[in-house]
């Protein structure tokens, strides 16, 4: 078992090819420590090989193949990341996107991730932060006075939800989550020791610099009468671009009495889609639930509780491009990229799915 001297906070933050944890990987992982009382410490990063040529969305967290062509797998970086989980509540924004992932990769590695205690920034603005209608980590950043550099990168993220979680436990007060900072150092929740690989992390070329973290200054105030602003004297970001939702292998075939859900996007899109939904017989929802055949949505991290709902259940996600065509009836399942998970087999798509993107 593995337990380090000093307990604390991890914060976590993956960017990743897609966003399905069974058949997407990670390109980049970073940490950020950050002590119960709420100061930022120790940080690591690096980019990882997903163990095929494509990397995702380039345009939104900047990774080309070109970057990770030499970054250790991630087999090969598990070792050092249990090093600097360890004996820590693992905190991520959105946590139920970031968790799975982690699960995945460490089983791919035949590691067994222990059910360790885990926050979720995202969860706690709703506490912190209830004004906030969207609660992307820019937004709540920009609420909370955080600033937030290196957008999308994993190490900037990180970085912003560490100055995040600092401003949530000031608010909180002394012994903000006691509970989640003993049970990190249990033995129910000890991490396996792996052997340690040689390979050193690889970082990006421009990773972000600027610090996240908080400090109390007279200025707005959260809930619970703590007052913050970022650092250094500048504006928060704003948001950064939606996370595109590409299409999986898991979409289904539409058929009447299906359940279907929209959050977000153009509205009038969504009128049109729900109108034409309703007139093939396919019902437009207002929750996700274990009966939900399809979560449309042009970005599955919103935050919105449609989009972490479908996260947590493993509910198909399409874009609004691809749920036209779905609603339609235009595409098959068998149409739709298949992903190997097999090391360097490239994806391949059909001619007619290739149209459709």
């Amino acid at each position: 078992m593995h337990f380090p001297g000093t307990a604390g906070f991890a914060v976590l933050d993956l960017e990743t090819t897609g966003l399905s944890p069974r058949t997407e990987r990670i390109v980049e992982v970073a940490v950020v420590h950050v002590s119960p009382e709420g100061v930022a410490g120790t940080e690591w990063s690096t980019l990882v090989y997903p163990g095929r040529p494509t990397v995702g969305a380039t345009h939104v967290h900047g990774i080309r193949p070109a970057d990770v062509r030499n970054a250790p797998r991630f087999a090969q970086i598990a070792s050092a990341l249990v090093d600097v989980l360890a004996g820590r509540v693992l905190v991520a924004h959105n946590a139920n996107f970031d968790v799975p992932f982690l699960r995945a990769e460490f089983e791919r590695a035949g590691v067994t991730m222990p059910d360790v205690p885990r926050l979720c920034t995202l969860t706690e603005s709703r506490r912190h932060l209830p004004q906030l209608l969207r609660r992307k980590l820019a937004d709540c950043c920009a609420a909370a006075g955080v600033r937030l550099t290196g957008a999308h990168s994993a190490l900037g993220d990180a970085r912003a939800t560490a100055g995040l979680l600092a401003c949530y436990l000031h608010a909180a007060g002394p012994g903000a989550h006691a509970e989640l900072l003993d049970r990190a150092t249990t033995t129910a929740t000890a991490w396996p020791v792996i052997a340690a690989s040689a390979h050193a992390p690889v970082l990006r070329r421009r990773a972000a610099t600027a610090s996240a973290s908080p400090v109390p200054l007279s200025g707005s105030s959260l809930p619970g009468g703590a007052a913050w602003r970022a650092r250094a004297a500048q504006p928060a970001r704003s948001a950064r671009p939606a996370a595109p939702v590409r299409p999986t292998a898991e979409l289904p075939r539409l058929r009447p009495g299906d359940a279907v859900v929209f959050t977000g996007g153009d509205p009038d899109v969504r009128a049109l889609l729900e109108a034409r939904c309703r007139e093939r017989g396919v019902r437009v929802t207002s929750a996700v639930s274990g009966r939900t055949r399809l979560l449309v949505t042009d970005d599955v991290h919103s935050g919105t509780r449609k989009a972490t709902r479908a996260l947590e259940l493993g509910t198909p996600v399409a874009d609004t491009a691809t749920a036209r065509l779905l609603i339609d009836g235009l595409i098959e399942t068998s149409e739709l990229p298949v992903i190997d998970l097999r090391d360097d087999v490239p994806l391949t798509l059909t001619p007619s799915v290739i149209a459709s993107l």
